[in-house]
């Protein structure tokens, strides 16, 4: 029998077994009666106790991590160095074997890198060894590669295995696990990882201080981002040092933990440049989230410190969040180039910012800015989305974006240009909107006949012509009508204009005809069409509202205008008994009594006597 662990090995013998120890800080002791094997010092844990391997600390994998000074691993490396420079052909690998174990316990990563690669050039059957496979783990996560050797699922469910297994997790994407099952979504792949990572934290606790050092920020900052209730708990229970200090305050600020703030906001003044970004990082998010600082400063500080953020490996974190903080912010323009650098930076990533890029061009379709600037921005922004001619993306909606900002910039070509393409991607009532609009611009265009062709669609001299086409609303009637008139009307063929707006009952069509009257000076019809707008107005003792809007008052003087030029007492007088008492404690009242001729009766008039 032959077990091994983390700085020891257990072997049988012929009067039981023997404990060989390669550490300094092992010792074996008694209590109650039964034999403890047990590791000294203030990092000190069970190794062996009731006759068993205890989790922590048992591997099978055959290379031992523990604890020791890194005067101890440079002596170590330099005499293993020596000794595999000697060594016969039959024990050179096992040599270069021991000269990679030191270097994993320094966090040499070149270097053992460079022993396993030379190791197994020369005797290739090595790599069935565990030794050489948790080794390969070792230098991959050392080194940020993954490679070819990724062995995510390889060893067996002892912690240590899991730390290992949780670390080539980490440093790997999903989908590049050869021999692995994704855990679902990313969100649950991240949350399985944090939960291998959490159950081999202590047993990282016990490593040699420079590997430790290493892999225990990294590790713990993982845990704490991702990591369920279980896992957070473990990495609570580890001792506040240097390297969980950091771990701690991002648990503590996904938490939303009083006081997280603060510490993020000390933790974001530390000298290390793998510290001080993330801290930063992680105190403008939280808030952004808390609503603690304006979302356009929460951008415009993360956008600050994005060269630091890029040494501390947290670069495309930061610009995730600028581009929330600028959604948030309703800075659309911003936002819109953002996108923009993540697709030039992240090509293979373009699925993180897909739901943005959603809500950004779905924003912009509804108006345009007025500021001439930031609307250009926002059409190079939309046409570079237009190109991609991406299939997740509404190219309605970029067409529509597009076609505000042209219009709001003045340049009718290019939105007619615009509408043309978005009326061959639309149907239904979209697409009669969009019909209308286009004739609009082509009337204010002067090109009359092209407005003419845009209207051909619908049914000629039908009251109803908007709704001759399938799912088309009855506002849109009005509309139609009312661009058919006005055709006509630059065309001089007013009775036309009249006839198109005869059968329609709307305050649109009965003002368009007033105003065709009063410019011929048909002030009768002038007063015809106008008539029906007074019937929504309130009448005293009929209605709760007995006053008269600003609006409402110029009406009643505009009729009253027509009427006494077309000398119609009799609508004169009916304006007279209606509006009389609403108008005559408005700033209107004088000209309404000269217009109408009306009275106060409850005014007596003086004597002549006084």
């Amino acid at each position: 029998m032959r077990r091994l662990g983390t700085g020891f090995a257990v072997r049988s013998s012929l009067v039981g077994v023997v404990i060989a120890a390669d550490s300094d800080t092992i010792e074996l002791r008694q209590a109650g009666g039964k034999l403890v094997l047990d590791s000294a010092g203030p990092n000190s844990f069970p190794l062996i106790a009731s006759g068993r391997l205890q989790p922590y600390g048992s591997s099978l994998s055959g290379v031992s991590l523990t604890a020791a000074s890194p005067e101890e691993l440079r002596e170590a490396l330099r005499r293993e160095t020596v000794s595999a420079a000697l060594a016969s052909s039959g024990d050179r690998f096992d040599a270069r074997m021991r000269v990679a174990q030191v270097a994993a316990q320094a966090g040499n990563g070149p270097l053992l890198s460079e022993v396993m690669q030379v190791a197994l050039q020369d005797w290739p059957e090595g790599l069935e060894k565990p030794a050489v496979r948790r080794l390969q783990q070792i230098s991959a996560v050392l080194n940020d590669r993954a490679g070819f050797f990724s062995l995510a699922e390889d060893g067996g469910n002892t912690p240590e295995d899991q730390l290992w297994r949780g670390m080539m997790r980490m440093i790997s994407s999903p989908t590049s696990r050869a021999g692995q099952m994704v855990s679902g979504s990313d969100e649950n792949d991240r949350l399985q990882t944090a939960d291998l990572l959490a159950k081999g934290l202590p047993v990282l606790q016990a490593y040699a201080e420079p590997l430790r050092d290493r892999l225990m920020p990294v590790a713990s900052e993982w845990v704490a981002r991702y990591g369920s209730d279980s896992a957070a708990k473990i990495l609570e229970q580890l001792p506040d040092t240097g390297q969980t200090t950091l771990a701690k305050a991002l648990l503590a600020g996904r938490r939303n933990m009083p006081g997280a703030d603060k510490r993020l906001s000390d933790l974001a003044h530390d000298p290390s440049p793998l510290v001080w970004p993330v801290a930063r990082e992680a105190f403008l998010k939280l808030a952004l989230e808390k609503k603690t600082l304006p979302a356009q400063a929460v951008a415009d500080q993360i956008d600050g410190i994005l060269p630091a953020l890029r040494i501390a490996k947290r670069e495309k974190n930061g610009r995730l969040l600028r581009i929330n903080a600028l959604i948030k912010a309703g800075n659309w323009a911003a936002a819109g180039a953002a996108i923009q650098e993540w697709i030039y930076r992240y090509p293979d990533d373009v699925d993180a910012i897909r739901s943005q890029k959603t809500t950004i061009l779905r924003q912009m379709a509804q108006s345009a800015s007025g500021n001439e600037r930031q609307n250009r921005d926002e059409i190079v922004f939309l046409k570079e989305a237009l190109s991609q001619n991406s299939k997740d993306f509404s190219q309605q909606d970029i067409l529509e974006a597009l076609a505000h900002r042209y219009e709001a910039m003045g340049l009718p070509d290019q939105e007619r240009e615009t509408l043309r393409r978005l009326l061959v991607s639309q149907d239904g009532p979209a697409a009669t909107q969009v019909r209308i609009r286009l004739a609009s611009l082509e009337l204010e265009m002067g090109d009359l006949k092209a407005a003419r062709d845009d209207l051909a669609a619908f049914i000629e001299g039908s009251p109803d012509a908007a709704l001759a086409l399938p799912g088309a609303r009855s506002g849109q009637t009005v509309d139609v009508a009312l661009l058919r008139a006005r055709i006509a009307l630059a065309e001089h063929h007013s009775d036309e204009a009249a006839g198109e707006l005869a059968t329609i009952r709307d305050p649109r069509a009965w003002t368009f005809r007033a105003q065709m009257a009063e410019k011929s000076g048909e002030w009768s019809r002038a007063v015809e069409a106008l008539l029906p707008m007074l019937d929504s107005l309130p009448e005293p003792g009929k209605s709760q509202d007995t006053s008269l809007s600003p609006d409402q008052q110029s009406l009643v003087l505009r009729v009253g205008g027509d009427a006494s030029r077309a000398q119609d007492q009799q609508t004169l007088d009916k304006l007279s008994a209606r509006f009389g008492t609403l108008m005559k404690n408005t700033p209107s009242a004088g000209v309404f009594r000269l217009l109408t001729g009306y009275e106060d009766k409850a005014v007596t008039p003086l004597s002549a006597g006084g």
